[in-house]
Formats: structure tokens, sequence, C-alpha cells
């Protein structure tokens, strides 16, 4: 399988909100959206992808991120992209990757909104616990 590299990502949108008079119970729901891909005209081994990441607290408040990300790859992967795009099929291990590239440049600068304005973050982050060596 040929490799999709990241070329560069920005963010077009950025909006965080909060309920200061929020008292009810949480639900969380998180929505990626790929609005438009299209080759890059300058170059066939390009493509550029534009997309909204929303994370939804319900009456507590939201935060939504536009963005773009550059990727490149050969290609033949490039055309293949695109015609998966036209036919909305969505569930190929290549926009798997390309999902897992949103989420993880869009959740960065989420947890730094998150953290600025009070609201929970929207990712478990890993623990570690301790465990005792059993005596011999």
């Amino acid at each position: 399988m040929t490799e999709i590299k990241l070329i560069e990502a920005k963010f077009t949108k950025i909006n965080a909100e909060k309920n200061s008079n929020f008292d009810g119970k949480i639900k969380l729901k998180t929505n990626i959206k790929i609005q438009n891909l299209e080759k890059i005209k300058e170059t066939k081994e390009a493509i550029k992808i534009e997309y909204v990441f929303d994370i939804d607290y319900s009456t507590l408040g939201k935060i939504s991120i536009e963005g773009i990300i550059f990727l490149s790859s050969d290609s033949k992967k490039i055309k293949e992209l695109i015609k998966l795009q036209k036919e909305k099929n969505f569930n190929t291990p290549e926009y798997i990757a390309i999902t897992n590239l949103i989420i993880q440049k869009a959740s960065i600068k989420a947890f730094e909104l998150e953290e600025e304005i009070g609201l929970p973050i929207h990712i478990k982050f890993p623990t570690v616990n301790f465990q005792q060596k059993p005596n011999n």
C-alpha cells in the first residue's frame, strides 16, 4: 500500500462557546466531515482536503474547527481517493488514515480551547496505574 504523507495542515475557522448557566448533564458528540477533496492542479501527486471537526457538548457548549490538510501520494493513489470521494465510499483504509490525521490535528487545538474556556476534555487520556511488586 502506498503511503499518504501530510504536507501541511492549517485552520481556517475556529469557534468555541460555553454556556455559563449550564446545570444539566453533559452529552458529548464529536463529528468529522470532509467537505471537499480535490487534486492540486500544479501536481498530480497531492490533494487538498477541507474539513469540519465539531464537538457538541449539548447545552453546555460547542467547539467547531474548520481546516485544510494537504496530502501527497503517488498519482494512482490520488486518483483512487478522488474516485472514492465521488462514490462517497469512506470506509477504506485510506479514508480512515485521513480521518485520523484530521482528529490528531484538530484535537490538539480543541484541547487548548477546552482548557481556555473550561469545557471538559473530549478524549479520555491514557493513565498510568501503580502496581506493587509481589514480595518473593
